[in-house]
C-alpha cells in the first residue's frame, strides 16, 4: 500500500509531462561540436558542465576541432553598497556579475562580443559576517548559473545554415484566383 501511495504522484505527473528543467527535450544547436576557452574556475567550467549534458552536441578540447568556438572573454564579480543605516553602516550590498562571451564557427562570428549584467541584492548583517560571506558566495555562483543558462539559450536560438524557411516566408503567389 505504501509504494503504491508514493508511485501513484510520480505516475500522474509523467503522465501531464512534468520534466526536470534541463532533462527534456532540447532545441537542437546550430553546430554538433563546440570548443569553450575560458579562464578556469568560473563561468566555463559551468558551462562545460551543463553542455555535457547535451546529447546533442559534443564538446572538443581543441578548437580546431570543433565546429564552431564559444569564447568567455571576461567575467567580472563587483560588490557595491546599496544602503547604510543611520550610523553610517552597511545594510544591504548588491553584486553585479558581468561577463562577456563570443561565438564563432568558421571565421565568422554568429554572436559577437556581447556582455551580460546580472544583479543580485542581499542584506548584510555585522553580527552575521560569516553567514553573509557564504551567502555572497551562494549568490555568486548562482549568477554563474544563471549566465551559463543565459548563453545557452542563445546558442540555441541560432537557426542552422541548411534551416527550412519559417511557413510565414513561403510565397503566396502561387494561388490563382476563383473562376480563371
Amino acid at each position: 500500500m505504501r509504494r503504491t501511495a508514493l508511485l501513484l504522484p510520480l505516475l500522474l505527473l509523467t503522465a501531464c509531462g512534468f520534466h526536470l528543467r534541463g532533462l527534456g527535450e532540447t532545441t537542437p544547436f546550430a553546430f554538433s561540436s563546440l570548443n569553450v576557452v575560458a579562464p578556469g574556475g568560473g563561468l566555463g567550467d559551468v558551462l562545460n558542465r551543463q553542455l555535457s549534458l547535451r546529447k546533442d552536441l559534443t564538446l572538443k578540447p581543441k578548437a580546431a576541432d570543433a565546429e564552431a568556438v564559444l569564447t568567455v572573454e571576461s567575467e567580472v564579480i563587483d560588490k557595491q553598497i546599496l544602503t547604510v543605516n543611520k550610523s553610517g553602516r552597511v545594510t544591504e550590498y548588491q553584486l553585479l556579475y558581468r561577463a562577456k562571451f563570443k561565438l564563432a564557427q568558421s571565421g565568422h562570428d554568429w554572436i559577437p562580443s556581447t556582455q551580460m549584467t546580472l544583479r543580485r541584492d542581499y542584506s548584510f548583517d555585522e553580527n552575521n559576517v560569516l553567514g553573509k560571506e557564504a551567502e555572497e558566495q551562494i549568490l555568486i555562483r548562482d549568477m554563474r548559473s544563471d549566465a551559463a543558462q543565459q548563453i545557452i539559450r542563445r546558442l540555441a536560438a541560432l537557426k542552422p545554415a541548411n534551416a527550412p524557411a519559417p511557413y510565414s516566408e513561403v510565397p503566396a503567389a502561387a494561388s490563382t484566383p476563383a473562376g480563371k
